[in-house]
């Protein structure tokens, strides 16, 4: 029974395929079919005694699943009651079949964000340490995509190096140590040198650098069993970085999916490449900065916010003549205070009095001279540190202009590496934050999705019983007088239309399910050809009715630009449709918060909506009449989790995912501006082909 069919003309399965939705054969031994001996008709009636024959395809959003078949061994049709029963477990079967799909997409998910949360942990377990991210990225890589073996190698500005390897075959890598690779025409190097970002191969063996006898090609093939290959170029902006590949010891191509998981692997093995060069570099200026440190002519200590004692130079031990094992303490402020005073630092004054009036305003700025007791006149500067703490600075007064200069360069270096370690260090953050917030997407989707497609496929089951219920009524009904006649046609009427009205919402909240699923995969849906200015109509209507729903006392004037010219354009709909939504509902926040802040009754919110064909672009213009948009803060408008809303009512993403959507996806522009008090005007521009958006993004 697990044997391949082929569908001859006139089967069950070539008419199920063919459009039908209902089979019923009352005699399958009395059908052409039969009579002209096809094999498995012959084999149904003759091995298995069938005589009667009832199939109902598994269908959903028109496509087959599948279908049911059932058989009497006697000529008898199945009853109305039959043929609904198996109509039912059909539904329930494509059910079913969904719910192992969507678990099948979720778990995948989960497992691609699990496997990236903890890249992003070694990386940040491993500062500056390499060799564990990259084992790390390797080993989730391999698993995720079901390669054999493979590689990363780090490009060094004249060759690749490998970096790191995993199930590498003890062959090809003993060949690997004792045969540098070359970068001859069509190899794997030269094409990444040549600009090449993904290098998908379905087969080694069948190209052309292992037919012309390229040694390394052939030591891939031959001794590491390589077949199938993607490689992934490591980028920052137009500098090489190096590349990550991936082989199966048979011919089976990457799929899309899995060379979008070794992309994103990339992208992560890009930031830690580039976290490692801004440690190499902090560490470079540190060691700069001790070396200039020690050899400046003034002597330099550092208490910290606890004020407690930091660092320090050697011309501040020598100058002072502080004993290695009190700075080896590292004392409060205080007691250094009373240790330079038992010392006669501060000759006869009250030494609590003077360390009082050291204490006090300490985030300000103090300058003191003194004469120590071996005759020397310094001059003492304190300067407060951004972060808490602040730095002492003894210096003879004869070099006072020189050595000021030194330390205003010794510390602007120490606060700009600072500055780029936090930098850094937030990247990091924010993407362990968009991993979380995918990890959720998913489940949240998942759990939607069940009752979603019940409430789909039992209100369309619910039409169709309608419909024989009304068939079936109609003898009874047409003895009825006129008017009960009419308004027993009113209520099936007004039921099939609400019945249809679920289907039809259900469906786009289907689609609304699917979006958050491929958001959280990080893979969005398929690119096609629309017709913008409906699309934007669309979201506009859909959004205007999701308030009223809101609040029904919800109202602003909406007025409409359309250039009839514009035409369609290549974009992903469902995605573009979810920029249009967030934008209009914005607009819709702003509008409606002026009119409650302002108190006015003749203000009117007002909402505009106006689409342009500029040639090879098109624009779309969000306008409203709302609060408006500070200055000052219309750069953040765009980062994640930034939002102007009361908490509770905003998450700050919206505008985020607007941009990555139209940046990222389609290569387009999205700009802001906007006056306080007056309006605000977003300004989205899209390419209008697909080979235009590519080019743009790259």
């Amino acid at each position: 029974m697990s044997r391949t069919h082929v569908y001859g003309r006139g089967t069950i399965p070539a008419r199920l395929l063919t459009g039908e939705r209902l089979i019923q054969v009352l005699d399958v031994k009395a059908e052409d079919v039969y009579r002209d001996r096809e094999p498995n008709r012959r084999a149904l009636v003759d091995l298995g005694g069938a005589r009667t024959v009832l199939a109902v395809p598994l269908l959903k959003d028109e496509a087959v699943l599948g279908f049911i078949n059932v058989y009497r061994q006697e000529v008898r049709s199945f009853s109305d009651k039959q043929i609904a029963l198996l109509k039912n477990f059909a539904a329930q079967a494509v059910i079913a079949i969904e719910n192992a799909r969507l678990i099948n997409e979720t778990r995948e998910a989960l497992e691609q964000q699990t496997a990236t949360a903890e890249v992003l942990g070694v990386i940040n377990s491993s500062p500056g340490e390499l060799t564990p991210v990259f084992d790390a990225m390797l080993e989730k890589a391999m698993h995720l995509c079901g390669a054999a073996f493979g590689q990363l190698a780090t490009f060094d500005g004249e060759r690749f190096r490998t970096a790191a390897t995993q199930g590498v075959p003890a062959a090809f890598a003993e060949y690997r140590r004792n045969n540098p690779p070359n970068y001859g025409l069509g190899t794997t190097p030269a094409r990444i040198l040549q600009g090449e970002r993904v290098i998908c191969t379905e087969d080694l063996k069948a190209e052309y650098a292992y037919e012309s006898g390229e040694p390394n090609r052939k030591a891939l093939v031959d001794l590491g069993g390589a077949r199938s290959a993607v490689i992934v170029a490591l980028r920052k902006e137009d500098e090489i970085l190096g590349f990550i590949e991936f082989y199966r010891q048979e011919v089976q191509p990457f799929s899309d999916k899995q060379v979008s998981v070794l992309e994103n692997f990339a992208a992560q093995a890009e930031i830690a490449i580039e976290n490692a060069r801004l440690l190499d570099e902090i560490r470079q200026r540190q060691a700069e900065l001790r070396v200039t440190f020690d050899n400046m002519a003034d002597g330099v200590v550092m208490f910290d916010e606890h004020l407690r004692l930091a660092a320090w130079n050697r011309n501040f031990q020598e100058m002072l003549d502080v004993a290695d094992a009190v700075l080896a303490e590292r004392p409060s402020y205080a007691d250094y205070l009373r240790l330079l005073a038992e010392r006669g630092e501060f000759g006869t004054v009250d030494v609590e009095a003077e360390l009082s009036r050291r204490l006090e305003h300490m985030d300000q700025e103090f300058r003191s001279e003194r004469t120590r007791p071996d005759g020397r006149v310094i001059e003492v500067r304190r300067n407060a540190v951004p972060d808490g703490g602040f730095v002492l600075i003894y210096s003879d007064i004869t070099e006072r202009k020189r050595s000021e200069a030194e330390i205003r360069a010794a510390r602007d270096a120490a606060q700009a590496a600072y500055d780029d370690l936090k930098k850094a260090q937030a990247s990091l953050i924010q993407a362990q934050k968009m991993a979380a917030l995918g990890q959720l997407t998913a489940g949240i989707a998942h759990e939607i999705k069940n009752p979603l497609n019940f409430i789909n496929n039992f209100a369309g089951l619910s039409v169709e019983l309608l419909d024989e219920l009304k068939e079936s009524a109609t003898p009874a009904i047409a003895m009825l007088d006129e008017g009960t006649r009419a308004e027993i046609d009113d209520t099936i009427e007004m039921l099939t239309g609400n019945l249809e009205k679920i289907v039809e919402h259900g469906q786009r909240a289907d689609g609304i399910v699917k979006s958050m699923l491929e958001h959280s995969r990080g893979v969005t849906s398929e690119r096609r050809k629309v017709d913008l200015n409906n699309l934007v109509e669309e979201a506009l209507n859909l959004t205007y009715h999701g308030a009223r729903a809101q609040d029904q006392n919800f109202n602003i004037t909406l007025e409409r630009e359309y250039d009839r010219n514009i035409g369609e354009i290549a974009i992903i709909p469902q995605e573009v449709n979810r920029v249009f939504i967030n934008l209009i509902g914005n607009g819709f926040y702003a509008a409606a918060k002026r009119q409650q802040e302002s108190g006015d009754a003749s203000f009117r919110p007002i909402l505009k909506v106006e689409t342009r064909d500029l040639g090879q672009t098109v624009e779309v213009r969000i306008r409203d009449n709302g609060i408006g948009i500070p200055g000052e803060i219309k750069d953040k408008l765009f980062q994640p989790f930034f939002t102007t809303k009361p908490t509770g009512e905003g998450t700050g993403l919206g505008l985020s995912i607007s941009y990555d959507i139209v940046t990222q996806q389609h290569g387009g522009t999205i700009e802001v501006d906007s006056r306080v008090g007056e309006f605000t005007e977003f300004r989205v521009r899209i390419p209008r082909s697909y080979r235009a958006t590519a080019e743009a993004a790259s």
